[in-house]
């Protein structure tokens, strides 16, 4: 990756006003229309062009500045990113907080947190985007079919209250975060479930997990969806299977029963002489498909009860 500030001849702290003096300087120095026929005076200027563009938006610096401390820290140990049990689409989910949500993990992440910080080779006050947060949330059966909203608890970083993010003063660390400018607070968010939602499906939640450092954007929030067993009901792809037991009356001669759906009552006919492990669709009445408004069958399975 092309080291902007080094083709500008500027450093990080160098001011927005000093940044726009330089390029003028380079780009009348590196100008097509001044160096006829220089292939390297032009390929010169494009890239002056590109660093001035990016490092006068704010943005893009922004972008710009994580995705080199990002090489950096790969040079020396993989390319991978520091975070709570994060490995880049392989998801391991035992980063969580000892005695939270996702206490499987039975491990305090401030030790991750700790780790990541010391092991970071950037400038303290360089924008730092927060940390990615995975969790398992467990959700009951009907939301995950047909949609919906959950309310959600967890732990995550955010900017210290007590010294305001600065770590301390005088150069003594503040009591509250131990100088690392953040600590951990509770909070509830509302997420959303798409209906239809497979089971063990992991829902990114953009800006939702821990805050950034100096200004630096929040990381996202990953939550894999684990469907709650139901006392009645067991999903099959988009279909929904129940067992109804019926009476032997019932069975032999037929007649209406009313029957429960993830969200309704509805009444269905008993054909005559019905036996044990006969099956009634009811169209429409399973979960949503594709996060769409069609949806499965409800896939009624008879039971005859011992006379």
């Amino acid at each position: 990756m092309a080291d902007f500030y080094k083709i500008l001849g500027i450093d990080r702290n160098t001011p927005l006003k000093e940044i726009k003096k330089r390029y003028r300087e380079l780009a009348r120095k590196h100008h097509p229309d001044t160096n006829q026929g220089s292939k390297e005076s032009e390929n010169r200027f494009k890239a002056i062009s590109e660093a001035y563009e990016v490092l006068t938006n704010k943005k893009k610096r922004l972008q710009y500045d994580q995705q080199q401390a990002h090489s950096r820290r790969g040079q020396g140990r993989g390319a991978r990113r520091p975070g709570w049990g994060h490995n880049d689409g392989d998801f391991d989910f035992s980063g969580g907080f000892k005695g939270g949500p996702a206490g499987a993990g039975g491990h305090d992440p401030r030790d991750d947190f700790r780790q990541a910080t010391e092991q970071q080779p950037h400038a303290p006050n360089m924008p730092t985007r927060g940390f990615d947060l995975q969790f398992m949330v467990e959700v009951p059966l009907a939301t995950v079919a047909l949609g919906g909203r959950i309310p959600y608890t967890y732990d995550k970083y955010v900017t210290c209250e007590t010294c305001g993010g600065t770590g301390g003063e005088d150069k003594a660390p503040c009591a509250a975060c131990r100088g690392t400018r953040q600590e951990v607070r509770t909070v509830t968010l509302e997420v959303a479930i798409p209906p239809g939602v497979a089971d063990q499906y992991t829902l990114r939640i953009p800006e939702a997990g821990g805050e950034g450092k100096n200004g630096g954007p929040p990381g996202d929030l990953l939550l894999k969806v684990i469907t709650q067993p139901h006392p009645l009901f067991r999903r099959v792809k988009n279909d929904i299977h129940v067992q109804v037991n019926i009476s032997p009356e019932l069975a032999e001669h037929g007649g209406p029963l009313e029957v429960e759906t993830l969200d309704a009552m509805k009444t269905i006919q008993v054909e005559e002489g019905t036996l044990t492990g006969e099956e009634h669709r009811i169209a429409g009445e399973g979960a949503a498909i594709l996060w769409g408004k069609k949806r499965g069958d409800l896939v009624v399975k008879f039971h005859i009860e011992e006379a």
